[in-house]
């Protein structure tokens, strides 16, 4: 484990005494119940390695107010609920329920944020039942964290936790105001952090950028500063990213550094409170834990190409990725210790030298791994096969759409027949893609849906998306940046304001989602696109588009319909050029294929062959290029 010479602190004061703190790390909900929350788990050992610090506990208040709400609902409000907060942070819902227990109860029915979000379609019968809890829950939260001695107590905070973590720091202040409360993570990078120090004063300093710098440096400080003192303005001034008080009570918010922490500088992650909190846990017995884990940060393709609607990475693009090895061990000695084989990967993007070292790697090892990793769609058969090889079983390979117009729109980098071609391959190689379908970019026309809405019936085999949405103006995204791009930024979200009692201008500082006014295809024509979806959705199970090798010839095994079909292509043509669809190629590019092979062929029959199929929906046809659909080639 990195020790402390390379977190690349400022150096400890030279003189005065020094306390030992006792540290407590909270996340709050709306974390994922079935993951540990990974800042945490990197925060409570670089702390640890610190002189100056004698115990750090790890608090998962999003299991305990899982359970919290079970238990008080009689169990009919389980972990499902919980998940489907998790799932709309883009409503606000949860930072809507944690409300009351900061600025105090109100009636929720009829209150004008369950006005708003119901009148948008929205169900809150669940979380009108939480609204009623959240206080309850926050002051016996913070009553024990003011019993337990603790000189600091820190939340991290990402999508909806602000709320929560707001609303405890307000309460454990109230109760214990010689407690340092500290606000961390996603929601406190650049003017978030700086604007939920100046607005909410019961948190004494809030980080920004990358906690396992600032964080320890900050610990060092307050360890060499009596109980109830401030340390030094020129010591806290020196601390990067650091967002602290003044003698006369003014906010200040210092440089965030512009480069990323060293990735050897980031500690192995202690996953020990959360899998001690969630097996003592009654409401997630449905749940499967998973071990997270993280093998780089940032986003090698955005630091080329940032995605139009991407607003992940906030500040810190510059993309930095661990060996192999310690990846390796860091995997083994997490397996070993919580006897768990799901591993999620928390990389943006997998660095893909991975496919040369650390994949290989993990297919020698005797583990039954299922992994997890975001990827670029564009792999090929070859290397979804070696993903396979080493456990990886799911992925999330950013397709977003079908259409290389509009995924030229977004900046993707792929095409809309290289996604298809990735949903059947990794249908071969049984690794399932997790993905969403998203419209609304600048530029799009119904014309790039309507031929796609036309082919997803042949699609049916593969996996669908898992939902079709607009895109959404996020901060730090293209979009959000560069108002030229054509997504029109109309204020933060409304139901957003709806919940923070503070003016719009503070709102817009705070938030992370934006209203804007619809841009691209037409509502009319996205409902045509979710109604096909939802079909294929409805009719994928057990579908099934093979195409099976049988000496010179191909047998086509098609089971997408209630009759199944099965016919064999026995001429060389037939099968050369079939077989030339499967990277995706134009008509030229498999006539070039198949006369390279000295099988003679004109370009208008093959066009004509390649055509029947496209009718028969063995291939899709997209930007000129044709791809076969049916599973089971490219890897024999």
């Amino acid at each position: 484990m990195p020790t402390t010479e390379f977190l690349g602190l400022p150096e400890a004061p030279e003189r005065g005494p020094v306390r030992t703190l006792r540290v407590a790390l909270v996340c709050m909900p709306w974390a994922a119940l079935d993951m540990p929350s990974m800042a945490i788990s990197t925060l409570a050992p670089a702390a640890r390695a610190l002189e100056e610090v004698g115990a750090v506990d790890t608090v998962y208040a999003n299991i305990r107010w899982a359970d919290h709400v079970h238990e008080r609902t009689g169990g009919a409000i389980g972990s499902a609920d919980y998940g489907r907060i998790v799932d709309g942070y883009y409503v606000a819902t949860g930072e809507w329920i944690f409300s009351p227990a900061l600025y105090g109860f109100e009636e929720p029915v009829g209150s004008a944020f369950h006005t708003a979000a119901t009148g948008s379609g929205a169900d809150l019968r669940a979380a009108v039942e939480m609204y009623r809890l959240s206080s309850g829950f926050v002051d016996a939260l913070a009553g024990e964290l003011a019993a337990g001695g603790y000189d600091l107590v820190g939340m991290t905070s990402t999508f909806d936790q602000n709320m929560p973590s707001l609303a405890l720091a307000r309460a454990l202040k109230e109760r214990a105001p010689g407690v340092v409360t500290v606000m961390g993570g996603a929601n406190c990078d650049d003017v978030q952090g700086e604007a939920l120090h100046r607005n909410f004063p019961f948190l004494d300093y809030v980080v920004r950028g990358e906690g396992e710098l600032v964080f320890p440096a900050l610990l060092r400080l307050l360890a060499r500063t009596e109980p109830g003192a401030a340390p030094a303005a020129a010591r806290l001034a020196a601390v990067p990213g650091l967002c602290w008080r003044d003698a006369g009570g003014r906010a200040r918010a210092n440089e965030q550094p512009a480069a990323g922490l060293p990735i050897d500088a980031v500690p192995e992650a202690d996953l020990s409170g959360y899998f001690a909190t969630f097996r003592a846990a009654r409401a997630v017995a449905d749940v499967e834990p998973k071990i997270q884990l993280e093998g780089g940060r940032g986003c090698w393709w955005g630091e080329k190409h940032h995605c139009t609607f991407c607003g992940l990475n906030g500040s810190l693009m510059a993309f930095r990725a661990k060996s192999s090895d310690r990846v390796l061990a860091e995997i083994a000695n997490a397996v070993r210790d919580h006897q768990v084989l799901d591993v999620v990967f928390a990389d943006n993007i997998m660095d893909m030298g991975y496919l040369r070292d650390l994949l290989p790697k993990l297919a020698e090892q005797p583990w039954d791994l299922r992994l997890f990793f975001e990827i670029k769609s564009n792999l090929g058969m070859g290397q979804l096969k070696v993903l396979a090889d080493a456990g990886v079983t799911q992925v999330q390979p950013g397709i977003e759409s079908l259409s290389t117009h509009v995924l030229r729109l977004m900046r993707k980098g792929v095409t809309g027949w290289q996604n298809v071609r990735l949903l059947r391959d990794s249908r071969t190689v049984a690794v399932f893609p997790g993905w969403n379908f998203l419209y609304g970019f600048p530029g799009e026309t119904e014309a790039d849906y309507e031929q796609i809405i036309e082919q997803l019936p042949g699609l049916w085999h593969l996996t669908p998306p898992e939902g079709v949405y607009r895109a959404v103006l996020t901060r730090f995204s293209p979009f959000y940046n560069d108002p030229g791009l054509g997504l029109e930024n109309l204020g933060p979200s409304g139901l957003l304001q709806k919940v923070y009692r503070l003016p719009a201008e503070e709102v817009a500082d705070i938030g992370y989602v934006f209203e804007s006014r619809p841009a691209g295809i037409s509502e009319e024509v996205a409902d045509r696109l979710r109604t096909a979806v939802d079909t294929w959705r409805a009719h994928h199970r057990g579908r099934r588009l093979v195409a099976l090798p049988e000496g010179d010839t191909l047998r086509i095994v098609d089971e997408r319909n209630p009759t199944p079909v099965q016919e064999v292509l026995r001429t060389p043509l037939a099968v050369a050029a079939f077989r030339a669809t499967l990277k995706g190629r134009s008509a030229a590019g498999v006539t070039r294929e198949v006369t390279a092979q000295g099988i003679p062929g004109t370009e208008d029959r093959v066009t004509g062959l390649l055509e029947e199929w496209r009718e028969r929906r063995w291939l899709f046809h997209e930007d000129g290029r044709y791809v076969a659909l049916p599973t089971g080639l490219g890897h024999e």
